[in-house]
């Protein structure tokens, strides 16, 4: 858990956020959340039968003085962060109606919490990073990256890799987990175990290949077949072998190399949905 203070400026956005009248939290999961995260409930305004007086309190102000009641009486934000992590656990929002939800708490919390030196993974989970200090670097991390990934179609298994380490601005990370990720990927459709040049090459083998996507029964077939292979290679090469060996301080790439590195990363997963391990293996 990130040992952070925010402000009562950044506290106040947060909940604004969550409980957006439109597109957040509704008052019943806020207050299942609260009591998950063990979080005391405030007096609300409401009545008993659940009508909200003249003086009712929004549900942003109200989780407020929830969140603010909390921190005074335990000098801790521990669950303050809690709460962020489980309205942001993925599972909730399995449904086809919720995903515009997670899609703008995602967006929207990213926006405050980056100007906090903090962010919330596609995973749900609250990580340190580095602190944005203008509203012009907020939407070029989030609204760009967004925009970004969206115009290149890129692949689902490649944002699963490198979402968190972009918005953090570590451009290093983002592209050696990625191209970590294709051998991963290759080794779960393959069934192999090994890594790097020595997989492609088995998995991959005109002769005994261990994964197939054509018949291998035409010149062009067996270069298409030939061709992925050298592209997960050359991959590997160009970036994963290098980032291994290279000291992070030393090995520069900024943020439109790496989305060039990206979309090929993602035109190699493209290919790796059409490939299916040999029956026989």
């Amino acid at each position: 858990m990130v040992s952070k203070t925010l402000s009562e400026q950044h506290l106040k956005a947060i909940c604004d956020v969550l409980a957006d009248t439109n597109k957040g939290l509704t008052r019943t999961e806020i207050t299942n959340l609260l009591n998950q995260c063990k979080v005391e409930l405030v007096e609300d305004g409401r009545s008993n039968k659940g009508y909200i007086h003249t003086f009712g309190l929004s549900k942003s102000k109200w989780l407020y003085n929830c969140f603010v009641m909390e921190i005074n009486n335990k000098q801790s934000f521990e669950n303050i962060y809690l709460f962020i992590e489980k309205a942001m656990d993925p599972v909730s929002y399995t449904s086809e109606k919720k995903r515009d939800k997670f899609d703008f708490l995602f967006e929207e919390l990213n926006k405050v919490l980056l100007l906090s030196g903090l962010l919330i993974t596609n995973e749900g989970k609250l990580i340190p990073a580095e602190r944005a200090k203008t509203l012009d670097e907020v939407d070029r991390r989030v609204n760009s990256l967004k925009k970004h990934l969206y115009n290149r179609a890129i692949h689902q298994e490649v944002t699963k890799y490198c979402i968190k380490d972009y918005l953090r601005k570590d451009y290093y990370d983002a592209v050696f987990e990625s191209a970590k990720g294709l051998a991963e990927r290759v080794r779960i459709i393959s069934g192999l175990t090994t890594d790097g040049g020595a997989l492609f090459q088995k998995a991959f083998s005109k002769n005994d290949p261990y994964i197939f996507f054509n018949g291998l029964s035409t010149a062009n077939e067996i270069s298409e077949f030939v061709g992925l292979k050298e592209l997960l290679e050359a991959i590997f090469h160009l970036v994963r072998n290098p980032a291994a060996h290279t000291p992070k301080v030393n090995w520069k790439v900024d943020e439109t190399k790496a989305l060039d590195i990206l979309t090929v990363i993602s035109f190699a997963h493209k290919y790796l949905d059409e490939c299916h391990r040999i029956p026989t293996k």
